[in-house]
């Protein structure tokens, strides 16, 4: 596969794409984006990914995407690598500029180790115009993910101020605590994320009780397992946050980690 961008209908090897160095919405980072897995040559819940980008640019003030051109970029970016797993990225800047890249997916390390860092640029949801949004301003997560490597982690959860459980800086977190999955309710400005709600979906599919809500770091000390997944990482259960080990056995994520992975490759 030959690694492909799309610029407002150019299309061009990756390595070779260009924007103008002055285009304000790369320069301010004013923007939102979506990461999108492709397993065997088909993206995984595309519509639902271009649903959350829509809402990502409503939060920002921005006009909605042209979802006609961006399906259509991704219908010929994808024709150049049939049957392959891949990674679709789609930005649309403020201006109006929309990009589609084709490429391979990440090899991202694994992650056992998490240590908590505070994030008070997530906030919740009608206190604050971008709460929620995924947007191109990603500093804040890129710096918590330095820190806790700095403090020998191979990554951040990241707690609120008040001290709620969030996510991590590029996947969403879950945990097991008395048999029932958890997961940070969406109203404290998580990222609303598609492997996240597929997971929630597919666990109580198989009658396993799901619960989203507010939790401090306390009652995912008590838990049995810890769950994390994004759009390109598979489910896994991470051993260790901050001082807390997770050394048991882990029959939620062997039961959803291969219905995930079936799921994104029937497309």
């Amino acid at each position: 596969m030959t690694p492909q961008a799309w610029i407002d209908g150019r299309l061009a090897p990756l390595d070779e794409a260009a924007l103008p160095l002055l285009t304000d919405g790369l320069l301010r980072g004013d923007g939102g984006f979506e990461t999108i897995g492709v397993w065997s040559g088909r993206p995984f819940r595309l519509e639902a990914h271009l649903d959350r980008l829509d809402a990502s640019l409503a939060a920002l003030e921005l006009p909605p995407p042209d979802r006609p051109r961006l399906r259509a970029a991704v219908e010929e970016l994808l024709a150049e690598a049939p049957g392959e797993d891949a990674a679709l990225r789609c930005y649309v800047l403020a201006g109006g500029t929309h990009i589609v890249t084709l490429d391979r997916q990440p090899v991202r390390p694994d992650i056992a180790s998490l240590v908590t860092q505070p994030a008070p640029w997530i906030r919740p949801l009608g206190s604050y115009g971008p709460a929620g949004a995924k947007t191109l301003s990603y500093a804040p997560n890129m710096a918590a993910l330095r820190r806790a490597r700095a403090a020998g982690a191979d990554d951040a959860l990241l707690v609120s101020l008040e001290g709620w459980v969030l996510e991590g800086t590029t996947f969403a977190v879950l945990w097991v605590r008395d048999g029932v999955l958890r997961a940070p309710d969406l109203g404290l400005g998580v990222i609303d994320s598609i492997s996240r709600g597929a997971l929630l979906e597919m666990a109580a599919d198989q009658g396993i009780a799901v619960e989203q809500g507010r939790w401090p770091l306390a009652d995912l000390a008590e838990a049995t397992e810890v769950l994390v997944s994004s759009s390109v990482r598979p489910c896994t259960a991470i051993r260790q946050v901050d001082d807390w080990r997770f050394d048991g056995p882990e029959p939620v994520c062997r039961m959803l980690a291969p219905l995930l992975e079936a799921a994104r490759h029937a497309g």
